[in-house]
């Protein structure tokens, strides 16, 4: 009886596999009509009979080949109106297809099932001539704020060239702009799909940050990720934040946060040595203010207003960076009035009848009439910038004038 079943057992199995590969056959048999055969071939492609045959996988990447091709020619036909999502749905399927057509083939090969490997060069062409589709199917879903999709897309882009299909191409295609550019967009997606999402950042920003042009948007992300207070690396940010200062000057955002990293821990002498090293390379205005900041933090208010004052210079002109000149300004109005709080602290622990009191009283104004005309200037500026100018102003002015602290008040509301 346990013979009878076991050899029923057997047909059935045999059966199974006929019909998967009649399947084959009739998916073969429709290609006419792509889409139906696609759907007809769904049932091939996950079972063991059918799925470990390279013709299997070959014959769906031709049909999302076909599909694919069929809708992108309706984009250059007038009056033409080509179905988006089938398009790069069907594209991203031709990719995931022929890769497996290719790893099932060389695998055969390697196992002796199959005597030579007939479809890998075909297949690589045809993937190569529409690869850089993969952008604009990235570039659609960005869009949309399908940063999962984004993601997968211009990741793809940059993946494939590490397949074995691709390794007479790789060095040539690893080297071409567009990888490094696309790998930048496969790193803001995948950062702005999940900020915890590291190993995806980290891996292809360090691809995008070799882009000459863009690859500071590659290292923001990958500083980003580092800096997670959840999963990050302090060492790494601060690593990748120097990187950004070095390669990309242009890009405010990484000196601005080493400027904040050493002020926070108090390492003013680390900073003006990280500053220095940028200055001597390229003497931004920016860099030039960060100087001047750090110096301030020192207490070197001479040496910092000296180089506040490169910075207004450097920007006079037709162009001037407005916000950044009336943040010189204000800075170096800082240099006169903050050191002036500490006489103020004093005095009001004096008694006013104290010779002491009057000495101390007439060191502040002089210390505010300093102050008060770069402060003005940077509000000339910077009018709606009040952080950087308003409390110092109404405080100088309600020591030297109460009718230009009255005037003032009302100006900013209160």
């Amino acid at each position: 009886m346990k013979k009878v079943l076991f050899t029923v057992a057997l047909l059935a199995g045999a059966v199974v596999a006929s019909a998967q590969v009649s399947v084959v056959k009739e998916a073969k048999s429709m290609k006419k009509d792509p889409v139906a055969a696609a759907k007809v071939l769904e049932a091939a492609l996950t079972n063991p009979e059918t799925a470990n045959d390279p013709n299997t996988w070959q014959l769906a990447g031709d049909l999302q080949k076909a599909i694919y091709d069929e809708e992108n020619m309706k984009m250059y036909l007038p009056g033409g109106q080509a179905d988006m999502p089938k398009m790069y749905n069907s594209l991203m399927k031709m990719f995931e297809y022929y890769l497996k057509c290719d790893d099932v083939e060389q695998a055969g090969v390697a196992n002796g099932t199959v005597k030579k490997a007939k479809l890998r060069k075909k297949n690589a062409e045809n993937l190569l001539k529409v690869r850089t589709n993969l952008s604009n199917g990235g570039i659609e879903a960005f869009n949309a704020n399908d940063y999962e999709g984004a993601q997968k897309y211009f990741g793809l882009f940059v993946d494939v060239v590490d397949h074995p299909m691709f390794a007479d191409k790789a060095a040539e295609l690893k080297a071409d702009t567009l990888n490094s550019l696309f790998a930048n967009y496969a790193t803001m997606a995948a950062g702005l799909r999940d900020p915890k999402d590291v190993a995806s950042v980290i891996k292809y920003g360090n691809i995008g940050k070799e882009n000459a042009s863009e690859g500071w948007r590659a290292l923001m992300f990958m500083a980003d990720v580092y800096g997670n207070k959840e999963n990050g690396d302090s060492i790494k940010w601060l690593e990748t934040i120097k990187e950004g200062a070095q390669r990309f000057p242009e890009q405010d955002f990484f000196v601005g946060n080493i400027m904040d990293y050493y002020l926070q821990r108090g390492m003013v002498d680390e900073g003006l040595a990280q500053i220095d090293q940028l200055l001597a390379a390229n003497e931004k205005p920016y860099f030039l203010y960060v100087k001047g900041v750090l110096l301030y933090e020192k207490k070197d208010y001479q040496a910092a207003q000296a180089i506040l004052d490169q910075v207004i210079a450097k920007n006079e002109g037709d162009t001037p960076e407005t916000s950044l000149v009336a943040e010189a300004y204000a800075k170096k109005g800082d240099c006169y009035f903050f050191p002036a709080q500490k006489i103020v602290e004093e005095n009001s622990t004096l008694n006013i009848d104290d010779p002491k009191y009057n000495a101390n009283e007439a060191k502040i104004k002089e210390a505010y009439e300093l102050a008060k005309p770069f402060y003005e200037k940077a509000k000339e500026l910077e009018p709606d910038n009040q952080q950087i100018w308003g409390q110092m102003l109404l405080r100088i002015y309600w020591t030297l004038n109460k009718a230009e602290y009255e005037a003032l008040e009302k100006e900013m509301g209160y």
